[in-house]
């Protein structure tokens, strides 16, 4: 009876531990959307871009409401060398999922912020393909079915200097 008694204190307690971890790493977090999942302890560089920069938190509430979306970002050394971080998109049914690979690097504002729009311009409906067949569409396929648009590099851009403004602003007094 006793060791009942103790198996039953103790799972109680890893339990209520459990929950006490769990809760805390979801305020962690929680500045990131729902639906978007980090593969690597990127959250606190993560938390800077979005702390600095208006227009990563705006395309963060955007990626929130998509209804069906399901966005993984890591971190993979196996990038390609033509690029620094791609998008891989897959559609199944009414769902969305994007996996964001960004190569190693000390910065991912610009990068991260640029896959992000890609994944605004699939919940948009864009046809990519379609617009990279239009002059001054500002979408170009750089290889079959690889395409890049100037909104995202805008957007990656616009982000970076954010985040850079941010960090070169003098401390408030």
């Amino acid at each position: 009876m006793r060791v009942e008694s103790w198996v039953g204190v103790t799972a109680m307690f890893l339990v209520v531990f459990g929950a006490a971890i769990a809760a805390e790493q979801q305020c962690r977090r929680s500045f990131l959307p729902a639906n978007v999942f980090l593969l690597h302890d990127i959250e606190e560089p993560l938390q800077r871009i979005y702390d600095r920069a208006p227009s990563f938190r705006a395309q963060c509430a955007r990626i929130a409401a998509a209804k069906g979306l399901r966005v993984t970002v890591r971190i993979d050394p196996s990038v390609p060398g033509r690029c620094r971080a791609f998008t891989r998109l897959r559609r199944s049914c009414t769902q969305l999922f994007a996996d964001v690979h960004l190569r190693p690097s000390s910065d991912h504002a610009e990068m991260l912020a640029h896959e992000f729009e890609h994944i605004l311009e699939q919940i948009e409906g864009l046809d990519l393909l379609s617009l990279s067949r239009v002059k001054g569409s500002g979408v170009r396929e750089v290889e079959y079915a690889v395409f890049e648009s100037g909104r995202a590099q805008a957007a990656g851009e616009a982000v970076a200097e954010e985040v850079g403004r941010a960090f070169r602003a003098p401390a408030a007094d």
